[in-house]
């Protein structure tokens, strides 16, 4: 966020890191000075860009702290976990990107355009959020206090665990005698037209399979499959078929038979 807010002309003043060697690096690359304490800190705003765990105990050490806000890029805690600055007038905030960081080269081309969660009540900071955010060509989805763990449930539920499913699916290809290149060519294509005609067709049109077109004899089959390898499968199956159902019955597909076959 650093190096791509600096390319589009925002000052960064001081980085400090765990590491001052990784806040050495980053400083070359957005023409800052690094800082070996917190105490050393100088800036309008302060992003937290640090493992969930560390933000209580940092805002605790910025105590003191001149400038007029600060905020952090937790995905699951709330701006209440500053809530010792805001007690000494310092405003506090979050902002959290929608997008998976894998690797620092990726999330430099992603990131722009992505959606920020932003949590911040007063101005300047929210004001200098929506600004941070259009700067990154991005959209604010605005969060409500307390909101943030459903929030960043619901990001884990579409990210985190598309990959589960993508391996659990990888095991079963090569469990029948396709080597991991094929199996991953095969749910590459599947998973990349999942996600086109989500964009383009969106819920609950995108939807295909054998629930749609209420394949019981099918689905049947897919249960004693998946028993047969593990019965924990089954019932994930199971438990996926049945969240499906108002997205079938938004299309007006009858589900009776299809849980008389889940049983």
């Amino acid at each position: 966020m650093a190096r791509l807010l600096f390319e589009r002309g925002y000052t960064i003043t001081t980085v400090h890191s765990r590491s001052h060697s990784h806040a050495e690096t980053l400083a070359s690359l957005v023409n800052a000075q690094a800082v070996r304490s917190l105490n050393e800190v100088s800036a309008n705003l302060v992003l937290l860009t640090i493992p969930d765990d560390a933000i209580r105990a940092t805002a605790l050490a910025l105590v003191g702290f001149s400038g007029k806000a600060v905020i952090h890029t937790s995905g699951a805690h709330g701006a209440s976990a500053l809530v010792v600055l805001a007690g000494q007038g310092i405003q506090v905030g979050s902002l959290h990107p929608a997008y998976p960081f894998a690797d620092v080269d990726n999330a430099l081309k992603g990131l722009p355009g992505a959606t920020f969660a932003v949590e911040a009540e007063d101005e300047p900071l929210l004001g200098w959020l929506h600004e941070m955010v259009a700067t990154l060509d991005g959209s604010v989805l605005l969060i409500p206090a307390g909101g943030k763990a459903l929030y960043h449930a619901a990001l884990v539920f579409a990210s985190n665990y598309t990959v589960t499913l993508y391996a659990l699916a990888e095991s079963l290809l090569t469990g029948l005698g396709a080597n991991k290149t094929t199996a991953d060519h095969a749910l590459n294509a599947l998973v990349a037209g999942t996600v086109e005609n989500l964009r383009v067709n969106g819920i609950p049109a995108a939807l295909t399979g054998p629930l749609v077109r209420a394949d019981v004899g099918t689905i049947a089959a897919h249960l004693q499959a998946l028993e047969s390898v593990d019965e924990n499968l089954s019932e994930l199956y199971r438990q996926l078929a049945r969240l499906t159902y108002p997205m079938l019955q938004a299309r007006g597909i009858a589900t009776d038979e299809i849980e008389r076959v889940l049983g």
